[in-house]
């Protein structure tokens, strides 16, 4: 079994990822999945794609993970979500091979499967677009099951709670 935690949209809050790493020490994989706006070494230790606001070019604009007998595709969203059509996501993870797509862009948190492909969104840890609070993923993968919960941020945020 691994334990992700799964970001996305930060928008240049560097303690807010590091209160989520500190709280969640025992993460597998700490994923982010763009438009945090710092660089690679900020952002320690989540593994990050490329957003539209992001200026640090080292970021992929996609990465595929392989997480026990899944197949991740990681991208930020903002190539293919295009008026919220998410054919464009659907498409690049069949190309992909790919199971599940985790994306960001939106500012609103999704799951869902559409075409047999699984999309998931975290939401934002900025702000979402739906009215919700920030809002950020914990999930567990145990071989070809994916277990996804939703966790909304109160401010003033407590590591420690």
């Amino acid at each position: 079994m691994k334990n992700l935690l799964i970001v996305s949209d930060s928008h240049h809050n560097h303690r807010i990822l590091k209160d989520l790493s500190q709280k969640y020490p025992a993460m597998d994989y700490y994923l982010h999945l763009g438009d945090s706006e710092l660089y690679q070494d900020e952002i320690a230790p989540f593994l990050s794609v490329r957003g539209n606001n992001d200026y640090d070019l080292t970021f992929p604009s996609l990465k595929v993970l392989k997480i026990e007998d899944l197949h991740f595709l990681m991208v930020h969203g903002h190539y293919y979500t295009l008026s919220g059509n998410k054919d464009g996501l659907i498409s690049k993870a069949k190309e992909q091979n790919c199971q599940v797509v985790l994306f960001g862009h939106t500012h609103v948190p999704y799951d869902e499967i559409h075409k047999g492909i699984r999309l998931i969104n975290p939401g934002s840890l900025s702000y979402n677009r739906d009215g919700s609070s920030p809002s950020y993923i914990i999930a567990r993968v145990e071989k070809d099951k994916l277990d996804v919960h939703f966790y909304h941020i109160k401010y003033p945020f407590d590591p420690l709670k």
